[in-house]
């Protein structure tokens, strides 16, 4: 789960710094991967001497999509990273390096090289970790940032496009994290610079618990504790003076893996900073995974199929006509969206379609699909493939 997803790489790391051999070094990647795509494993091992064992993890993919309204067309590369981790001992680290793009539902699809400039640079992702015991740990860095389900790379999750809710939610962060976790329960604490601000006002909390093998239920919530006038296309105005809340419920058995979850946003009146009136958004989202039997590859093994699906429903609430800050698509505007991505991967190698179309209603002119932005509606089909060792 996304909210808890800090925890969930640093408990990886826990994990792995119990193991003794070269072979077993790093065997999970430290970072959140839903439940359609995995790494092969077989990423190299690089013996630095003092600095102790590393581990070098690449992924490629590359993407194609057309869409309409307007109707257009393009391919790229989706990633070309290298995840570097080194995951024995009290002092442990990791490097995420490298291009990448962030397709979103309802959003133009930017360019990967301007994505990475753009946004959050070469090294998306640094940080250090100390792990103090079996139960806690604290990382320091520029983090994936607690709050929402979805992560940010398109590998990561179910679907290759962010969703809707996630587009509401910070991706990444400076700041830290201190992380609990025993039996059944992991709790996390945070504190960052919200929307990559750098200003380090953002609390953050959240909990999971295991109720059984295959259920879990999550709380959490992070925001922002003063207000922050900083705004710009990471750090949107709106966003970064918000309040996010999620509850989540995850089941996954021997087919069907499924994640609903709510989330509300609110962002409070403040002049000072040009917000003039309160904003909400509403939104439930259900995000699944149905497994099918392995199927046999002459010669080479076996193949991991799925069909991953993910339905949303967002509103917004508050706002005012003819002003340039929107959480959606205007005052009172909602949309739904359905995403279906049929998956196959074999070892490491993946290739998946997707099919995606979002509704809107009640937009404010202007704020519409299209080249005259007065459609409600956007078809895309995706397609990736690439290479996760």
């Amino acid at each position: 789960m996304r909210f808890n997803k800090i925890a969930v790489a640093l408990m990886c790391f826990i994990s792995a710094s119990a193991l003794g051999s070269e072979d077993e070094v790093g065997v999970s990647v430290a970072i959140t991967m839903d439940d359609s795509l995995s790494f092969s494993s077989k990423a190299p091992l690089l013996n630095l001497d003092t600095l102790g064992i590393w581990r070098v993890t690449p992924v490629v993919s590359a993407l194609a999509f057309s869409q309409t309204n307007p109707s257009s067309g393009a391919g790229d590369i989706s990633n070309a990273q290298l995840l570097i981790q080194k995951s024995v001992g009290d002092l442990q680290f990791f490097i995420q390096t490298g291009v990448y793009s962030v397709p979103v539902l309802g959003k133009p699809i930017i360019r990967t090289l301007s994505n990475t400039v753009d946004t959050y640079g070469y090294i998306p992702n640094a940080s250090v970790s100390y792990i103090l015991d079996q139960n806690w740990s604290v990382t320091a860095g520029k983090l994936a940032s607690m709050g929402g389900y979805e992560s940010t790379m398109t590998f990561q999750n179910l679907n290759i496009q962010r969703g809707l809710l996630w587009d509401q939610t910070s991706s990444v962060s400076y700041g830290t994290v201190v992380n609990y976790a025993k039996d059944d329960l992991s709790l996390a604490l945070t504190w960052n610079d919200g929307y990559y601000s750098n200003k380090m006002n953002w609390l953050g909390a959240s909990g999971a618990y295991q109720l059984n093998d295959k259920q879990s239920i999550g709380l959490s919530w992070v925001g922002s504790t003063s207000g922050n006038s900083q705004s710009n296309a990471n750090t949107p105005l709106l966003q970064n003076n918000s309040q996010i809340m999620n509850a989540l419920y995850k089941y996954s058995g021997e087919r069907w893996y499924l994640a609903p979850y709510l989330q509300y946003t609110v962002i409070p009146v403040n002049g000072a900073i040009g917000i003039t009136s309160e904003y909400q958004t509403y939104g439930a989202a259900l995000l699944a995974n149905y497994r099918f039997p392995g199927t046999a590859i002459t010669g080479l093994g076996s193949a991991k199929m799925s069909l991953p699906f993910r339905l949303e429903y967002i509103q917004e609430k508050g706002g005012t006509l003819n002003n340039v800050n929107s959480m959606l698509y205007g005052p009172d505007s909602s949309a739904v969206s359905l995403t279906i991505t049929p998956t196959i991967q074999f070892d490491g190698y993946f290739a998946r379609a997707e099919g995606s179309v979002v509704r809107i209603t009640n937009p404010e002119p202007g704020l519409g699909f299209g080249a005259n932005d007065a459609k409600r509606s956007q078809f895309r089909m995706m397609l990736e493939v690439g290479l996760l060792y």
